[in-house]
């Protein structure tokens, strides 16, 4: 017989929820440096994969619009700014033209370079705005590899388990799916905690590592108001 365990984290959407525990698998893109790679090339690759991406997040902004309003729809409209953002853009092409490598790999040394930066501010909500940073560079990648979204989502309802949600994966979901969400990161501050709770979505972040992946499958309970989550 297996032992009940009982995981204290944070609540960030308040609520309760049961089912089965789904873990969440991101699914990349992979970014190779291939040295050589012609400036000019990966440029123009750039800004095709910049304007799918935008074409993306003008249609989740325009459907948050519609389903929970304007504040959920600033979100993407955030991210489509990031998207072209003066400083993220020249750091991009000067990767290009410095180490003749693909875009690939200059948007994942981007992302991760600006990322860091809000990392280490005193504010909390100003540090969550790192993983909009990472969330915008994985939509590129994603882009510049002629892929859409990427996620092994749930195909009955589960509460999802995840190392951690950026809003568009979060917001692509069939919502209709999730019982519920608990995270090993996050916090309330971050954009999919307003989301989950604009929504009334049972949310617990901050699990750690206890939350582990071979759980996948069994019964848990989640409680976003203690910030527990007992498995079964």
């Amino acid at each position: 017989m297996r032992s009940v365990i009982l995981i204290q984290g944070k609540g960030i959407s308040g609520g309760r929820a049961q089912g089965r525990l789904h873990c969440f698998h991101r699914v990349g893109a992979v970014t190779v440096k291939s040295s050589g790679s012609d400036p000019a090339i990966e440029k123009a690759r750039l800004a095709q994969a910049q304007a799918r991406a935008r074409e993306q997040l003008e249609a989740l902004a325009e459907r948050c619009r519609r389903e929970l309003g304007e504040e959920a729809a600033l979100v993407f409209s955030t991210h489509a700014m990031l998207l072209e953002d003066e400083d993220y853009v020249r750091h991009v092409e000067e990767l290009l033209h410095g180490e003749k490598c693909s875009a690939e790999y200059a948007v994942q040394q981007t992302g991760r370079a600006f990322a860091a930066l809000f990392e280490v501010m005193d504010d909390p909500y100003m540090r969550e705005r790192g993983a909009d940073v990472l969330d915008v560079t994985w939509r590129l990648l994603r882009s510049l590899a002629g892929a859409g979204t990427g996620g092994a989502a749930p195909a009955g309802p589960a509460i999802l388990a995840a190392n951690s949600l950026n809003p568009s994966e979060f917001i692509e979901l069939d919502r209709e799916q999730v019982l519920g969400i608990v995270t090993r990161q996050g916090s309330r501050n971050s954009h999919t905690a307003i989301l989950a709770r604009m929504l009334g979505i049972p949310t617990v972040c901050g699990l750690g590592n206890t939350l582990q992946p071979e759980y996948h499958g069994r019964f848990a309970e989640l409680d976003g108001d203690a910030g527990t989550l007992v498995i079964y």
